[in-house]
């Protein structure tokens, strides 16, 4: 029972310090096997000590206490070619695709859907005019959690594999 409550609090703690991890991460980062991952992850939820979002084939795991409004930034800011972007975007403030393209060094087709998807998200929005130009729907949000997200470097890796693969 005893070493059960440990392997909770190592995976609580992974989570508390990186939001928005993925299964495999708590996975590698703690060393438990898949199975014993997967009980305490649906033990917490159950106790509402964690949230889980899902979608399609991907769960991303944060504390109960964060908002969860933030969620889809703090996702977002996992993959590498979004936070790439997110980062051009505050410093810039307002930028049209071009020189979002010409910043990340992405292909276009990787440039427009990642920007598709974050206007989906609701995380950036499209001021129209010629050209169009994208900006963050709230740059104060987003800035906080840039700055308060600490990605490791197996996340980086991960998620640029990944985001070779999936655009959210």
């Amino acid at each position: 029972m005893l070493r059960g409550v440990k392997k909770k609090q190592a995976i609580l703690r992974v989570i508390e310090s990186n939001p928005g991890t993925g299964f495999v991460d708590i996975h590698k980062l703690t060393g438990f096997g898949h199975g014993v991952v997967s009980h305490h992850l649906s033990v917490l939820e159950k106790e509402g000590s964690i949230r889980i979002n899902r979608e399609k084939r991907n769960i991303w795991v944060f504390q109960s206490s964060l908002d969860p409004n933030n969620d889809r930034i703090i996702i977002a800011l996992r993959k590498e070619t979004c936070k790439n972007i997110l980062a051009f975007l505050l410093d810039v403030h307002s930028a049209n695709f071009v020189q979002i393209h010409n910043t990340i060094k992405k292909s276009p087709g990787t440039t427009s859907v990642t920007l598709k998807k974050l206007v989906e998200l609701d995380v950036i929005k499209i001021i129209h005019g010629f050209p169009k130009k994208y900006t963050l729907k709230d740059e104060i949000k987003t800035r906080k959690l840039f700055d308060a997200l600490i990605v490791s470097y197996t996340d980086e890796l991960k998620d640029r594999f990944a985001d070779t693969f999936s655009y959210l």
